[in-house]
């Protein structure tokens, strides 16, 4: 058996090799170790082996398990059942599970796409492709390989295929399995579809690397559509720090907290709810494309009452993955039933959409393709099994009386002699007298008669004894024997014709998998769309506008998530063509990034096709929105604060257009007060001045406020506080203009530190206001020119004249004489 094992294990040496012995999948020698660490199971050992088991019937539990961990899993069962002289079984491996080829028998989270990427790169560019095992969802695109890490954080696959030779310093979000780079070639992709990816030579390599992963893992996959061509100048760049300092699809602290896709999401199917995400990441950037999801929208929110489309969206099973399982053939008799009832609501969604009055370009579309849908495959099914069928052939019958005969026949048959056996057990108790008697069945023994120990002296001669028990035991006839093969065979036989009808049932779900596909999406789509109708009409959302000047006009704009924790105070932002810089100071907990994260929330969802939190929006198109909030990801990563801040502003800088829109919250806190203030001037003046695009820079550097003096379109904003009573209340208004003073002591005290800290804090701070120190007693006047040099005298020898502008020199001028005096 070992020698069998090693055989096994020699083909996939880098998979955990689950070898089924009888009842458990065990595993041996390393993989036995790291079994045991990453599912908390027990390593024991046998002859010296290490081992550590799992039982077959929790099998789909743990290879979940392995594969979140990154781990390939080589299932190895038993191929054949044990039998008279038999020695040792034979074992095969029958699939090889990745983290990117998981399908939905082995746990698939419904609620987000479950990916296989590649990437391949040559002279600056990168092809990527990726698929979906379970639904057969194809894609490939071609760009620039800055685009990178934008790429990762869209697709968020679970395993990445690269060529051996080639690295990257981007973090990959799943598991990396590289590959020799001969197998990063296009032939498989143009021996199976022709006509594919053509154009892009980067992108066909990549996409020919996954089919022969996919030959060699879980097979050819006959649902696999043709790889669509993904354009990715039609869609908004989101990097991934941008994705999560947004909060768009995971919370930044802990689990389980709202996220934007958790706030806008009310869509009513696993397949609309994954659609969504995959919008929520890559927003539109044409606005015909934006214009024709948003009168969809409003069509629907105009409809008034939503329950007719949200009755039978809920109707409707997964259909992608539904098509997946009918490709590969693990269909079951539950899936025909729910794919009838999702092709009765299909019709019926079509019938709806037909009754909105003037109805936009996307509904008449969806209305056309769900039209489409087989309901010739929908009325069999509807015909041949009742509503709610059995899983298992063998368990009870599956088909509806009257489909057909010879089923029809073999049933009756099997009732019949249900029925003689059941009076052969009433016969017996007559003729024996055991009162008790009681005629039983299990799968190993059959039929049987069960004879407690006090009623054994009248159990017949013509009996025979089958088994001994504690209380009793267990007889056997003739007569039941014969009625007992009797049934047997019928029962076969009546399974036998079943499954032939359910083969040819199934196969007529397989040639009806193109128009099913195109039905599915359609569903998903027309789910999405009555998630945001419905968001639209419970939020108070509206209707954003596009213009092409570059102004900004939000009124009244929300937060999409803060507005459903805490209550909300609405804010406007406005800016003028030309105005591309606004500086928004304000002390701590005033609400500066919630502002700046709801702009940016509102133009992403605006883009999207959805309604916006917001009495007004008028936007521009942007290409792409970056953040600048925060370093936590980069701590942990061994990058400083300050390193990670300038890592993200230099790529800001290098990669932002004029259409971007830039999101900077306190940049260059993480050094010093002139570093910082210094560096945040400049980057603050080369975006609004060499890229162009728009920015807003929440800062506590109010300094940075001169800069509407020195730059043209430029403006202040400020989160307004007022002080009361020795304390400060928090507005949650942005106004114009520059805020006056951090109140960083007064927050410090609603953070409830010791009222000794905060008062010496606050002496301290008036102290330095005054142009003085800590080091510097009150009272005491250090000499201009004397032992002690004054700090007046240090600036001047720092500064440096010849680079200085006028306004800075002036500057500089007037704080030195207010220091003096």
């Amino acid at each position: 058996m070992m020698r069998q094992y090693r055989e096994m294990k020699d083909q996939h040496p880098d998979a955990v090799l689950l070898f089924q012995l009888g009842d458990f999948y065990e595993t041996f020698y390393d993989d036995a170790t790291l079994a045991a660490r990453e599912l908390d199971i027990t390593l024991t050992a046998r002859d010296g082996v290490p081992m550590a088991g799992i039982p077959v019937r929790k099998t789909e539990l743990y290879v979940q398990r392995l594969l979140k961990r990154g781990h390939k899993v080589a299932l190895c069962p038993q191929v054949e059942r044990s039998g008279k002289g038999q020695t040792l079984l034979r074992r095969r491996v029958i699939r090889v599970l990745t983290p990117g080829t998981v399908l939905e028998e082995e746990g698939l989270q419904a609620e987000q796409d479950t990916l296989l990427a590649a990437l391949y790169a040559a002279e600056g560019r990168l092809g990527v492709a990726w698929v979906e095992a379970a639904s057969g969802q194809f894609a490939a695109e071609e760009v620039p390989q800055a685009q990178l890490s934008e790429v990762v954080a869209r697709l968020e696959a679970q395993e990445w295929l690269m060529p051996n030779d080639w690295s990257t310093s981007i973090s990959l979000t799943g598991t990396l399995t590289q590959r020799p780079q001969e197998v990063f070639a296009d032939t498989p992709l143009k021996e199976r579809f022709p006509r594919a990816l053509a154009h892009t030579p980067l992108a066909a390599r990549a996409a020919g690397a996954l089919l022969t992963y996919l030959e060699e893992t879980v097979g050819s996959l006959p649902h696999l559509r043709p790889p669509a061509l993904r354009d990715s100048s039609m869609h908004m760049l989101l990097d991934g720090f941008t994705q999560r300092s947004l909060e768009l699809t995971a919370p930044l602290r802990g689990q389980g907290g709202p996220t934007v896709l958790s706030v806008v999401d009310r869509t009513h199917t696993s397949m609309g709810r994954r659609l969504l995400r995959r919008w929520l990441v890559a927003p539109l950037r044409r606005v015909d494309d934006i214009q024709e999801r948003l009168n969809a929208v409003q069509a629907l929110l105009e409809l008034g009452a939503e329950e007719p489309f949200k009755d039978s969206l809920k109707q409707c099973c997964d259909m992608p993955r539904l098509v997946g399982r009918a490709g590969l053939s693990r269909l079951f008799p539950p899936d025909l039933a729910a794919l009838r009832r999702t092709l009765q609501s299909a019709r019926c969604l079509a019938d709806q959409l037909r009754t909105v009055p003037e109805p936009p370009a996307k509904l008449t579309e969806l209305a056309q393709k769900l039209e489409e849908a087989p309901q010739e495959l929908a009325d069999k099914i509807a015909h041949a099994l009742p509503d709610d069928p059995p899983r298992e052939v063998d368990s009870a019958p599956v088909f509806r009386r009257g489909y057909d005969a010879p089923l029809d026949e073999a049933l009756a048959r099997s009732d019949e002699l249900r029925r003689d056996i059941a009076e052969l057990e009433e016969a017996e108790r007559q003729r024996t007298s055991i009162s008790n008697l009681r005629l039983s069945y299990n799968k190993v023994m059959g039929y049987y008669f069960e004879v407690s120990r006090g009623q054994l002296e009248k159990v017949p001669e013509d009996w025979r004894r089958r088994q001994t028990l504690t209380g009793g035991e267990r007889f056997a006839s003739q007569a039941l024997d014969r009625l007992a093969d009797q049934l047997l065979a019928a029962d076969s036989t009546a399974a036998d014709r079943q499954r032939e009808l359910l083969q040819k049932l199934y196969r007529d779900v397989q040639d009806s998998i193109p128009p099913l596909a195109e039905a599915g999406g359609a569903l998903a789509e027309l789910d999405v769309l009555h998630s945001l109708a419905s968001l639209a009409r419970n939020r108070g959302y509206t209707r954003p506008s596009f213009n092409s000047a570059g102004s900004v006009r939000i009124v009244d704009g929300r937060h999409p998530v803060v507005e459903t924790t805490a209550e909300f105070v609405p804010n406007d932002l406005l800016l003028e063509p030309g105005q591309r810089l606004a500086v928004v100071t304000g002390p701590n907990m005033a609400g500066k990034s919630v502002y700046l994260r709801q702009v940016a929330l509102i133009s992403l969802l605006a883009q999207l096709g959805s309604f916006v939190p917001a009495g007004e929006a008028s936007l521009p198109v942007f290409d792409r929105v970056y953040t600048r909030v925060g370093a936590t990801d980069a701590v942990a990563d061994g990058l400083s604060t300050f390193m990670a801040e300038m890592q993200e502003a230099a790529s800001i800088l290098s990669e932002a257009t004029a259409h971007s829109l830039v999101i900077l919250d306190e940049l260059g806190r993480g050094t010093s007060t002139h570093d910082g203030m210094s560096l945040a001037w400049s980057i603050a003046r080369f975006l609004t001045r060499r890229v162009g695009c728009l920015t807003l820079f929440a800062t506590h550097y109010r300094e940075l406020a001169s800069l509407a003096d020195e730059l043209p379109g430029v403006v202040n904003l400020h989160a307004a506080v007022r002080e009361w009573e020795g304390n400060v209340v928090f507005l949650h208004r942005v106004l114009p203009g520059v805020a006056e003073r951090s109140y960083g002591v007064h927050v410090a005290r609603l953070a409830q530190l010791p009222e000794e800290i905060l008062q010496e804090a606050q002496k301290l701070l008036s102290r330095l206001e005054q142009g003085g120190g800590p080091a510097v007693p009150a009272g005491v006047q250090l000499p201009l020119f004397g032992p002690h040099e004054h700090p007046v005298v240090a600036r001047l020898r720092e500064a440096k004249p010849d680079t200085l502008s006028p306004l800075e020199a002036l500057q500089l001028v007037v704080e030195l004489k207010e220091e003096v005096d």
